[in-house]
């Protein structure tokens, strides 16, 4: 039962800062307690970042209770789910669950550098964030994860439009809702076909028909359509809360492919298929995070690319491999997504830590390319130079000027915004020596060295053209012309967004002909109709 300390912890620092934001709303109606509000919003930080770093801490006593399996409620009808939601967490979801841990705790302690006003909705909203994703990491069978993921769904929509400004944006939101729900309902049908093949209800039991389905359900929840969230266009907000959501919801997805059953995930036939789909994938993402001068509106890049990685190990039968990717999209991502005030030690640090990133013997992801690759001539080079651009991005945008100085910020946040970045440096130097399957590993260290020579040329290279490769920017964001990859998303989005739109129009003529005055009448045809069909059966 050590595995749900660390979401028992989330929520009650969660329901502890909600309560202490009742406080806050009646202090600033009551004019007496006016000189206590700001105390009282210092309070509510303290508070959250106390929380986190105490859920943080305790993903290190999922070591107790390994592969220790947690039966919960029975569910009905059996025809359809054969086992009851299950929970189980193994050295896979210990490694995402501390990664995911250490971005929930640097959001809300790094959040004084971004932030003009504390906003203690934000830091309850990341803290519920982690709960229910700590939840989806040991969910241990398909009807446990489907649970969990539409919870995780109804929380980014809630968010997303309760920020949304325009109709364009709440569109924006159903779109990917509907997205993330479509990868819902093929991993329900995934179940259907274990169901059909009898299996016991355990991820690590997935049968070969159902892994198939898995992968495009991961695929499709990886959360990078729309490539933009509908976010109001706040820096600040896109760095804090933005960052953790997107992260989040890629970490809670890619976790599935680390729990099926390690060999061959797909039949050996489609798997040159899909791996040079994977590999196009992450080349394109690749090129888009290393030339895209904001790493804030390449994210999506940086997710895709990381994310065809650790789906390529997984197809390669290595899910050490897919786990060790996963756990470095969220540790380097949250990294490079939250330094916004640079200095100059910081980024020199952070820069050598990159090293990490190599895949060399004894560090992090050191297994990232163990496995057996069919067509290596054609598939390892393709992989390599993706690899290489993605490490190179992520110097590139380490280097470029941040949104301000360090020596611009307050005294107090001078000293909680080094220690929000330090916990994903000791989160990744803990995760490459101890605690799970893919630490101190030697993993495959020519390949290291391939990295090192390729990733060295492209930085050479980048230099010398950037400036004829690099697009200029306008406040920020990026500006670039139309590319067919470009038009054929906007394409796509127009299609699924004029979709949503006719349904609404249809919709709202059926409610207005029903609530009109000959509603009563058409309420009695159709229950006419309906019973007349009964009666005919």
């Amino acid at each position: 039962m050590t595995v749900l300390i660390t979401p028992a912890l989330l929520f009650i620092a969660s329901l502890t800062l909600a309560a202490l934001q009742i406080f806050l709303r009646q202090a600033e109606l009551s004019s007496t307690s006016l000189r206590m509000f700001p105390r009282a919003s210092a309070l509510a930080w303290l508070t959250a970042a106390f929380g986190a770093l105490l859920a943080w801490g305790s993903v290190f006593f999922w070591q107790v209770e390994q592969s220790k399996t947690i039966d919960l409620l029975p569910w009905a009808p059996v025809t359809l789910f054969n086992a009851a939601p299950s929970l189980r967490a193994d050295s896979y979801a210990w490694v995402y669950a501390l990664s995911l841990g250490a971005l929930a705790a640097a959001v809300i302690l790094t959040s004084p550098a971004r932030m003009t006003r504390l906003s203690p909705i934000s830091w309850i909203s990341s803290l519920i964030l982690a709960m229910v994703a700590c939840l989806a990491l040991i969910a241990d069978n398909i009807l446990a994860l489907v649970l969990v993921w539409t919870a995780l769904d109804i929380l980014e929509i809630l968010n997303t439009l309760r920020l949304a400004e325009t109709p364009a944006m709440s569109e924006r939101a159903a779109i990917t809702f509907s997205s993330r729900a479509a990868g819902t309902g093929i991993a329900l049908w995934a179940n259907l076909l274990g169901n059909v093949a009898g299996q016991s209800g355990s991820l690590a039991f997935t049968p070969a028909p159902a892994r198939i389905f898995l992968l495009l359900a991961v695929a499709l929840r990886l959360g990078v359509f729309p490539l933009h969230l509908a976010y109001p266009l706040d820096r600040g907000f896109r760095r804090g809360f933005g960052t953790s959501l997107r992260l989040t919801l890629a970490a809670t997805s890619l976790v599935v492919l680390a729990r099926i059953p390690a060999g061959l995930v797909v039949d050996p036939a489609y798997q040159p298929v899909l791996l040079a789909v994977v590999a196009l994938g992450a080349l394109y993402a690749g090129w888009k995070w290393l030339f895209i001068p904001d790493e804030i509106s390449a994210r999506p890049y940086w997710i895709i690319g990381m994310g065809a990685l650790s789906l390529a190990a997984a197809l390669r039968g290595s899910p050490e491999g897919s786990a060790a990717w996963g756990a470095t999209l969220v540790l380097f991502g949250g990294l490079s997504f939250l330094y916004s005030a640079r200095h100059v030690w910081f980024t020199r640090l952070f820069a050598g830590l990159s090293l990490l990133l190599f895949t060399l013997p004894y560090t992090m992801t050191a297994t990232g390319w163990m496995g057996n690759m069919p067509y290596p001539a054609i598939f390892w080079p393709i992989f390599l130079i993706a690899h290489s651009l993605l490490i190179a991005g992520y110097l590139r945008h380490l280097f470029r000027p941040g949104d301000l100085s360090f020596s611009d910020l307050p005294r107090w946040a001078q000293a909680a915004y080094p220690l929000g970045l330090s916990i994903f440096v000791i989160t990744l130097l803990v995760a490459s020596w101890w605690g799970w399957n893919g630490s101190r590993q030697t993993g495959n260290w020519p390949v290291s060295l391939i990295l090192l020579v390729v990733a060295g040329i492209l930085g050479i290279l980048f230099l010398r053209l950037r400036k004829l490769l690099i697009t200029p920017t306008s406040q920020g964001f990026v500006s670039t012309t139309p590319t067919p990859v470009t038009l054929a998303q906007s394409t796509l989005a127009s299609l699924f967004w004029g979709l949503y739109r006719l349904l609404g129009r249809v919709t709202g003529y059926i409610s207005s002909l029903m609530e009109g005055d000959g509603g009563l009448l058409w309420t009695l045809l159709l229950l006419v109709l309906f019973i007349s069909i009964l009666k005919g059966r």
